[in-house]
């Protein structure tokens, strides 16, 4: 079992627990990232109270949150460029805000030795924005 963040019920914050849940297995091209730190966007509480359930529908229970960071402590097959024990920082495929998280192996990256965990776990979207936005702009 793993502890993760969830809500059963649209609302606020009074809305959420923590709870047990199945552990996460990775797949074929995954790794499983045990999570330090995962990053809270402005997308996490609009989909909490549920102004979002139209565009992204939800089954409750249900848990929140996509930027994380952490240490690679499974490996699916397929995946070459990650290893046990790499630091990463990212995109989750399930709730970051969790003891653990998948990610496509393509989707975190090496973390930088001087990224501190609260940063790395915070980049994925801000940052992500942000290079798209540099892109189309030709910068």
């Amino acid at each position: 079992m793993a502890r993760t963040v969830q809500f059963s019920e649209y609302g606020g914050t009074d809305v959420l627990a923590a709870v047990d849940a199945p552990a996460l297995t990775a797949g074929p091209g995954q790794v499983r990232i045990a999570v330090r730190a995962a990053g809270i966007n402005p997308i996490d509480w609009k989909i909490l109270r549920g102004f979002m359930r139209e565009m992204i529908p939800l089954t409750l229970p249900a848990g929140l949150g996509s930027d994380v960071a952490g240490v690679v402590d499974q490996v699916g097959t397929g995946v070459t460029e990650f290893q046990v024990g790499d630091e990463v920082m990212g995109r989750s495929l399930t709730p970051a805000i969790s003891e653990s998280a998948l990610c496509r192996s393509g989707k975190p990256h090496h973390q930088p030795a001087d990224v501190g965990w609260g940063v790395a776990g915070s980049v994925a979207g801000a940052g992500g924005t942000a290079w798209a936005v540099l892109n189309q702009t030709g910068h």
